[in-house]
């Protein structure tokens, strides 16, 4: 059966008829529509709560070439009575590196009350790449969440520098969870501190299979995003534990496996 057109999915957009405006969202997303993006603006102000979440979520794929105009209307929406929209929001305004987003995202991530809503403003934040936010992140630090401490810390990676390590420090020493450990952890070496990594790596040795899967996402990050000039040296190392991880979690074999192959190419260079 042959696919809409990208004319025929907008028409569906503007039907003000949620049941064919959801897929059709999805679909423009999947066809890379940014010509969509005016169309989708409008869905902000939908009175049905999941086309809201629906049209900010496919703005942060495909309204980069309208961000003046994209860029306030999701700062806008950051006030959505909807948790999950706010989310999406947040989440979408991270994507397309919307800086002047900052200050709004970081009330979120102080003065939210949806822990979801916090942690994807903790991680946007990082997104942003704006030192600015340093001081709310170490403020969400403290936040009952674990999610929410989780990706505060790895924004902190992201944005701090060498003199930040100290900090993270004793943000370990008093961090109950374990996950959140990795981030630290993965963020004091991303800052500097290289023996971190083989804390990192025993945490990961005497994971059970959740706390492997999270620590293999945190590598990822590691590997993918400002990447330590030492991960190289490290490599040899990593791909060990890695493949130990391969043998016991067969379900995590094949990620274990897309690490070792990029670590190989970083060593390889």
């Amino acid at each position: 059966m042959q696919e809409p057109s990208i004319a025929t999915l907008i028409e569906q957009c503007a039907s003000d008829n949620p049941e064919r405006q959801a897929p059709a969202l999805q679909k423009l997303v999947a066809m890379k529509a940014y010509s969509a993006a005016p169309v989708i603006l409008e869905l902000l102000r939908s009175s049905d709560e999941g086309i809201r979440f629906c049209a900010a979520e496919a703005l942060g794929c495909l309204g980069a070439n309208e961000i003046e105009s994209v860029g306030p209307a999701l700062v806008n929406i950051l006030e959505d009575p909807e948790g999950f929209v706010r989310a999406g929001a947040t989440d979408s305004l991270g994507i397309l590196r919307y800086q002047p987003a900052r200050k709004s995202v970081e009330l979120l991530l102080l003065n939210d009350p949806d822990a979801l809503v916090r942690a994807s403003a903790a991680e946007t934040l990082g997104d942003l790449g704006d030192s600015e936010a340093l001081e709310a992140l170490k403020h969400a630090m403290q936040d009952p969440d674990r999610a929410v401490r989780s990706y505060a810390a790895n924004s902190l990676g992201i944005l701090g520098t060498p003199e930040l390590i100290p900090q993270l420090q004793t943000y370990i020493e008093t961090e109950d969870s374990l996950k959140v450990k990795a981030e630290l952890l993965a963020a004091k070496y991303r800052l500097g501190a290289t023996e971190d990594m083989e804390e990192l790596l025993s945490l990961l040795e005497n994971a059970d299979e959740d706390l492997a899967t999270f620590t293999l996402n945190v590598l990822t990050d590691l590997i993918e995003r400002r990447v330590p000039s030492t991960i190289a040296t490290n490599a040899p190392r990593i791909c060990d534990v890695l493949t130990g991880v391969a043998r016991r979690f067969p379900i995590s074999a094949r990620h274990a496996q897309n690490l070792i192959v990029k670590l190989r190419e970083l060593e390889a260079r």
